[in-house]
């Protein structure tokens, strides 16, 4: 490997890069429109009716929500049957191929009228888009883990029953539903049993109810979306396994970084003596009786010397200061008096939080889950309430995938399409970090070998699709029978004993350091820079590394980033990489012609070389839309354009997403193109492309739905390798001034203690 020592740069923006899209784009039928289909339709419009006929003869402006599923081929957002759907106007959805729309008696009748009458293009060609409609039937709004618990289960969990309503976009109609539930709960006796709780945009109802029937009789209610439970958290019990270690230390220089990061767990020891003096404030939630530091001291001994205590690399020793919430409770009956706490509880404590900290404090760690909530088709409570927190108080959450106890194989032995091992809450969260485990050491009767995938690390994807875990790192290994003596990792005990563990519980603060790192050495603090740039480490470092199936993504996420922050944040002169943190605004296009490539590339008009994009953005984010909960895509395309007989552009992007698709339908583009992901990689090894004109980077926006977006911040890291080490760094940086491009260092701490040195032009 090359040394690294010259600085990465930052392409900036310039006016002639903001081009207006287009507009295009023809009516498109699925089938032909006939009589008959047109009265299917109305025959269900007219069903719904009926089906809500008692809501409406009750209040006639009290509005009801009915299901359109449309054809797998129309999923695309541009064949959303806007026009027909102008009267019961579209709030959501759950799967891609649903719709919800809100329908009154009137509104019924105008649509069936529209359908009848109207000669517009658009509303035959959206009659032929969709499948099928129905109102929402009861036993849809019942989870699935609330169906299926026993008597004695059930006794246990239905004083803390979670109801949400339907949110109809609209403040009048949702204090409409909100009042006609009210109602309904009021006749049938709940009237001292239930409370709104309201987090952010999150409007929820807890309920006690006193037997099953009660959860069907609820269902049956107009306006109730989904009926579940308010989960509870606890602290994992720890197998404490001390081991023979003497450490030291004492006689290391550690670099003492200013970034603080947050730990929401059980407590960290204040009697351990290498952790207490970094604990600079502590926020107290649980009663003494209930407290456990042991938790909560691993993960941040893994944060503070997780290298040192695991033989791992590292160029410098680096520690950092901690907030300390305790807010988990005790779950070890050998330890003691055992507890858990609501989500709800817990939202509450994270917000009180953020309120206090998050200015001064941008990392937090979360190493919890729900076993039993496992990501589905729509984000979790608990994922979108951190999803909020982390756009309302621009912090990053870095969170553990979660942990499955059977033990996977790998390669996985477990069936496609069965999700026993898929993510639980709150890894689901879009803007949060999740992380999975990969093994550091491995025996003859561990379950795995060294960089493999835990065997107790869960997988992607997330909601719509999404790659989670985002990355994984070193979090264990064992056998079997969960024995991990000798390849678990290392970590302090609450007095400062070295023991042992395993868990995507101590992934998550390795990844939440290098997170940390990566931040405290930019010179102008950015969150998003920081996420983009462990994400890019993770890949660049992984490509060799890991050779990634699909399915394999699943569970590596992007990857493992780099031990070293400074391979992170430097470039060698055989590789340059480039940053472009900018902002997009929806119906336009960043484009930037006639965009450099090193000359040492380029041989008898074919471009070689290696080309690696990592692209990050935080997306407009809409609950209720079920599986379409991220609203925003970004997409890039880099490749040569040249001009056509008509002298215009002819442009193909030549650096692919790093998964293809085969299918052409919406679904296939979102399941293994990552289509609405917020987290992209591109990557190609260049043999016999064409140079052409020159090379283009295009950069677009695309929302979902009809509602207008506000711009879109991104980062783009885009890194330009030569295998066969030429330097290629000095002549890109010619390259971009020569083309009238203006760039900058990625300043950091580092350039401060020791001045980056530079190529000469």
């Amino acid at each position: 490997m090359s040394e690294k020592y010259l600085p990465i740069k930052v392409v900036l923006t310039r006016n002639q890069d903001k081009k207006a899209n287009q507009r295009g784009g023809s009516i498109k039928f699925f089938g032909e429109v006939t009589d008959k289909l047109k009265s299917d339709l109305i025959d269900k419009f007219n069903d719904i009716s009926t089906y809500y006929a008692s809501v409406f003869s009750q209040n006639p402006t009290v509005p009801a929500v009915g299901k359109i599923t449309v054809r797998e081929e129309a999923i695309a957002k541009s064949h959303k049957p806007n026009d027909l759907c102008r009267f019961c106007s579209i709030i959501g959805g759950e799967r891609l191929d649903e719709i919800y729309i809100k329908v009154t008696e009137k509104a019924i009748e105008s649509t069936v009228q529209l359908i009848q009458n109207s000669h517009s293009e658009k509303i035959k060609a959206n009659l032929t888009v969709i499948k099928d409609i129905q109102p929402i039937a009861a036993k849809d709004k019942i989870a699935a883990t609330l169906q299926g618990l026993n008597r004695e289960q059930f006794e246990q969990v239905k004083h803390r029953i979670k109801i949400k309503l339907f949110d109809f976009d609209d403040d009048l109609d949702n204090l409409r539903i909100s009042q006609y539930v009210t109602q309904q709960l009021d006749h049938l006796g709940f009237q001292k049993q239930y409370e709104f709780i309201h987090y952010g945009s999150l409007n929820l109802i807890k309920l006690q109810v006193n037997d099953y029937q009660d959860i069907d009789s609820l269902a049956q209610i107009n306006g109730i979306k989904s009926i579940d439970v308010f989960q509870r958290f606890s602290l994992p019990k720890l197998n404490k396994l001390n081991i023979d270690f003497k450490n030291s230390f004492s006689t290391l220089n550690f670099d003492e970084k200013e970034t603080t990061i947050g730990i929401i767990d059980g407590g960290i020891s204040v009697d351990n003596p290498y952790l207490a003096q970094y604990i600079i404030a502590r926020e107290v939630y649980v009663a003494e009786a209930y407290q456990n530091p042991s938790h909560g001291t691993f993960i941040a001994s893994m944060i503070q010397y997780g290298n040192l205590l695991n033989d791992l690399p590292e160029a410098q020793h680096s520690r950092f200061k901690f907030i300390d919430i305790v807010a988990l409770p005790n779950s070890d009956a050998r330890y003691g008096e055992v507890d858990g706490i609501g989500e709800d509880d817990l939202m509450v404590i994270i917000e009180q939080t953020m309120q206090k900290y998050a200015n001064s404090t941008k990392i937090w760690n979360l190493s919890l889950g729900i076993p039993d909530n496992i990501c589905g088709s729509s984000i979790s409570t608990f994922g979108e309430f951190l999803d909020q927190m982390q756009a309302q108080y621009n912090v990053q959450f870095v969170v553990s995938s979660g942990n499955y106890l059977l033990h996977r194989q790998w390669p996985s032995n477990i069936a496609e399409g069965d999700d026993q091992d898929r993510i639980i809450s709150p890894a689901d969260s879009v803007r949060a970090i999740s992380v999975g485990s990969v093994a550091l050491f491995d025996s003859e009767d561990s379950v795995v070998k060294e960089n493999e995938p835990s065997s107790f690390s869960r997988r992607g994807p997330g909601v719509g699709y999404s790659v989670k875990p985002d990355i994984v790192e070193y979090g264990g290994n064992c056998d079997s029978q969960t024995n991990y003596a000798g390849i678990g990792m290392r970590g302090m005990d609450w007095q400062g004993n070295v023991i042992e563990g395993i868990g995507t519980s101590y992934a998550a603060p390795r990844a939440a350091k290098k997170l940390a790192h990566i931040y405290d050495e930019l010179q102008d603090k950015d969150l998003l820079l920081a996420k983009a740039m462990l994400i890019h480490s993770a890949r660049m470092n992984s490509r060799l590394a890991f050779n990634l199936t699909p399915d394999e993504m699943k569970y590596y996420g992007f990857g493992l980033p780099a031990e070293d922050v400074q391979q992170t944040l430097l470039c060698s002169e055989n590789e340059v990489t480039l940053i472009f943190k900018q902002q997009i605004a929806q119906g336009t296009h960043l484009e930037m012609l006639d965009f450099p490539y090193p000359p040492s590339l380029i041989e008898n008009g074919l471009c070689k070389g290696e080309i690696a994009m990592t692209l990050v953005y935080n997306p407009t984010l809409d609950k209720k839309f079920g599986e379409e909960y991220c609203r925003t895509n970004i997409d890039v395309s880099f490749g040569t354009f040249g001009y056509d007989k008509n002298n215009k552009i002819s442009f193909k992007g030549c650096i692919p997403l790093e998964r293809v698709w085969d299918e052409k339908f919406e679904r296939s583009m979102v399941e293994n193109g990552f289509k609405w992901n917020s987290v992209k990689s591109y990557h190609r090894k260049l043999s016999r492309v064409k140079f052409r004109e020159g090379w283009k980077l295009r950069i677009d926006v695309t929302p979902r739905g009809l509602k207008q977006i506000p711009p879109q911040e991104f980062i783009l890291v885009m890194t330009i390798r030569d295998p066969n080490n030429n330097d290629i760094y000095t002549e890109m940086i010619n390259g971009l001034r020569d083309k009238g491009f203006i760039t900058k260092n990625l300043e950091t701490q580092q350039m401060i203690r020791q001045p980056v040195r530079q190529t000469s032009n």
